[in-house]
């Protein structure tokens, strides 16, 4: 949700509030520059994914570790750069830059949700069988 509908907004001149938008775009990557002059609201999804993570941790096997592993290391990579373009507008340099995999990260996420549904069904059928 947070990766389609994002609330658009500035820090420049105190907290301006711009619009509402959708984008569906599975990678939108521009580090240094872009014409997006704007800050929105993907670090609210990154967010989610990172607690995600850290509720599924303790539920998934050494396969699906590796996976949780690079869906974390993806989302602390998000986090990290939007913390950053944030710093940048409340600083007024901000020319731009963005990190928007969310639409990737719940593709992955929804990866790792099935194999542990699918998982946790296989046991619960092996110990009916016993």
């Amino acid at each position: 949700m947070f990766s389609i509908f994002l609330i658009a907004f500035r820090f420049e001149n105190g907290f301006e509030f711009l619009n509402f938008q959708f984008e569906f775009s599975i990678i939108d990557v521009a580090f240094n520059k872009s014409n997006e002059t704007y800050l929105n609201s993907a670090i609210f999804g990154y967010l989610c994914y990172l607690i995600f993570s850290l509720i599924t941790w303790k539920k998934t096997n050494g396969i699906d570790k590796t996976q949780l592993l690079i869906f974390s290391l993806l989302t602390l990579i998000g986090i990290s750069f939007e913390l950053k373009t944030l710093y940048e507008s409340l600083n007024g340099i901000y020319n731009g830059g963005h990190f928007r995999i969310g639409i990737l990260l719940a593709l992955i996420g929804f990866l790792i949700a099935n194999r542990m549904n699918i998982t946790e069904l296989n046991e619960k059928s092996v110990g009916n069988n016993s």
